[in-house]
């Protein structure tokens, strides 16, 4: 397949699909079903083998299919098993390829971005069952879920948020600011990744012996800066991409490497991700607990809604000990971080000082660093 951003022959055809596009949008006309062939051309690019084109097809009814039954069926009842059922079905073809670590035949379904579109799929189950989607568009469901420039490194977008932008008309001075925006945004991701990154791994990582201590400490700091500009200029081109699409998707960084603690922390970093999963698990695991009455604790389930939280997140990259590792570890960090925000008066206090403030920062990307370590297996 061609790998999206990855190469001269993705970024030549970009430009020659997104022309029409562009012209469009500089007429004030609206861009959605523009914007949907141009989806469709892509696709058929990156997904070039017929094998991968037949997963594609196949995931795409399945999760159509799947989204609309329950819609059907949402209309009649808020049965919450029926809910989980759907959910659990339409993770279920990212479940089966996470599970070929182990059950090899399992491999052939392996998809690129499955993930991602995965994820983006269940979303709007869930606006559903909260009765916040009563009504569902068969091409702007496919256009959502299949939405080219986040198939392989996100960001997550949100369903309703997609389709306001999809719909919405826009001036040719509007689309204008659109365009240079998301101009600057593809340039500057394109910097991040093809120059500072490839740098960062040629001249750093790819030096360094592969055991020693020293060498695993100058890893660690390598591998976070390469990760953040390899990442978030993905990222960044995805979002520009989107701009010349007529869709703003949401920025996935925002200055990181400046956070006071873990929980800001994932305020910045990869925040499509972290957003998400703090609003689909975290929050409604807490809720039911409250509901519920399961614990005695006040902080109980908050803790656990971390700790599980973070394990997903882990899982959610593959089940292999690395990422369940640093999910795990990740969900001790933001236990601990909680207890300080509520039992420790001095936390508050020094992240109001500006000088401390530093110190927490430093302290804050070492045991991100040391995360992304666990990370990248290469302590295990």
């Amino acid at each position: 397949h061609m790998n999206p951003f990855g190469g001269l022959d993705y970024f030549l055809l970009l430009l020659l699909v997104l022309l029409p596009v562009v012209i469009c949008g500089l007429k004030g006309k609206q861009l959605r079903v523009c914007g949907m062939l141009v989806c469709a051309v892509m696709l058929l690019a990156i997904f070039r083998t017929l094998h991968a084109l037949l997963l594609l097809a196949v995931f795409w009814v399945w999760q159509t299919a799947l989204t609309f039954w329950y819609l059907y069926l949402r209309k009649r009842a808020k049965k919450a098993w029926v809910f989980h059922l759907a959910v659990a079905l339409s993770l279920l073809p990212l479940l089966l390829v996470k599970l070929s670590l182990w059950v090899e035949p399992l491999r052939a379904l392996s998809m690129l971005g499955l993930s991602y579109l995965s994820f983006r799929a269940v979303q709007p189950l869930i606006d559903i069952y909260d009765g916040r989607i009563t009504e569902l568009n068969l091409l702007d469901l496919s256009y959502f879920v299949l939405f080219f420039p986040s198939v392989s490194s996100g960001p997550l977008d949100r369903y309703r948020r997609f389709e306001t932008d999809l719909h919405k008309m826009r001036t040719g001075e509007e689309y204008r600011a659109l365009l240079r925006d998301g101009l600057w945004r593809l340039m500057t991701g394109a910097f991040y990744n093809f120059v500072i990154g490839n740098l960062i791994w040629k001249f750093w990582l790819s030096s360094l012996p592969e055991h020693g201590f020293w060498a695993t400490v100058s890893y660690m700091y390598g591998y976070t800066f390469f990760m953040f500009f390899n990442f978030a200029g993905y990222s960044r081109m995805a979002v520009g991409t989107a701009y010349l699409l007529g869709i703003e998707q949401p920025d996935n960084f925002d200055l990181p490497f400046l956070s006071l603690d873990m929980k800001d922390f994932w305020s910045r970093w990869h925040i499509s991700l972290s957003t998400y999963l703090r609003d689909y698990v975290y929050t409604r695991f807490c809720m039911a607990a409250l509901r519920g009455k399961w614990f005695k604790g006040r902080r109980t389930s908050s803790y656990l809604g971390y700790a599980l939280t973070m394990l997903l997140m882990g899982a959610w990259h593959g089940l292999t000990p690395g990422y369940l590792i640093y999910g795990a570890y990740h969900g001790a960090l933001m236990c601990l971080n909680d207890v300080l925000d509520t039992q420790s008066k001095g936390f508050k206090t020094l992240k109001k000082n500006p000088k401390a403030a530093w110190a927490l920062r430093l302290a804050t990307f070492h045991l991100f660093s040391f995360g992304l370590l666990l990370f990248s297996g290469r302590l295990i």
